[in-house]
């Protein structure tokens, strides 16, 4: 088996290492947006929202914020609300500061899909270069070649040709793909977040208005 994938990438010729740089590069950006996605903002941020809103209710804000640790775009967003109300900030303080820190924080979710698209386009277009130089070879060769050696000279032409355009084809498929479900995935997450982020902001409002309501002197009857 290796003695196969090393004929088959010797034959392709050097735009074959060109292509297998891509899909390192592509490995990379696949293996930190999953790490990224399954391990630091793998969360339930409605809980966590929930969770904070009733600590609070219950005067523990350091509790509520020990809940909320952690470096994910919704629990910095969250600990960023919490921490803005002990401070004594109203409502519309806390809302301006959330949605200024959400500016850098909200697209770190998609951050480095378009790559994938970018490095798929590039393994393809290397492919097609690939079977470019793999013809200008064979057609080259054959205008110089004695008529014992010319099918030989073809054949390996046509080799390098078509191996660098599969290789191509090969890494930009699993691109493609990572690219689509990675996306989905950070929508989803952003969905969470924005849902998250606003019921705890909601919950500071109400309880705003609550308070302002327990203050207001009744009028005589």
């Amino acid at each position: 088996m290796f003695d196969t994938i090393a004929r088959f990438f010797q034959s392709g010729g050097p735009m074959m290492w060109v292509i297998l740089a891509v899909f390192a590069a592509a490995l990379a950006v696949i293996g930190e947006r999953l790490r990224f996605h399954l391990r630091a903002a793998r969360e339930d941020a409605d809980t966590l929202a929930t969770g904070a809103a009733a600590r609070l209710n219950d005067g523990d804000t350091a509790g509520a914020l020990e809940s909320l640790e952690g470096s994910s775009p919704a629990r910095l967003l969250m600990q960023r609300a919490v921490e803005m109300s002990w401070e004594g900030a109203t409502p519309t303080e806390i809302r301006a500061g959330v949605e200024e820190l959400a500016i850098g924080q909200v697209p770190r979710y998609s951050r480095r899909l378009s790559d994938l698209a970018t490095l798929a386009s590039v393994a393809t277009l290397a492919g097609l270069l690939g079977t470019i130089f793999g013809l200008q070879q064979s057609f080259g060769s054959l205008a110089v070649a004695e008529a014992a050696q010319k099918a030989t000279v073809l054949a390996a032409g046509i080799s390098q040709a078509m191996n660098t355009t599969a290789f191509g084809l090969m890494v930009a498929m699993p691109c493609l793909v990572a690219h689509t479900r990675l996306g989905s995935l950070a929508a989803r997450r952003t969905e969470n977040c924005d849902a998250a982020v606003v019921k705890l902001l909601n919950y500071f409002d109400t309880r705003a208005s609550r308070s302002a309501a327990a203050f207001r002197p009744r009028q005589a009857s």
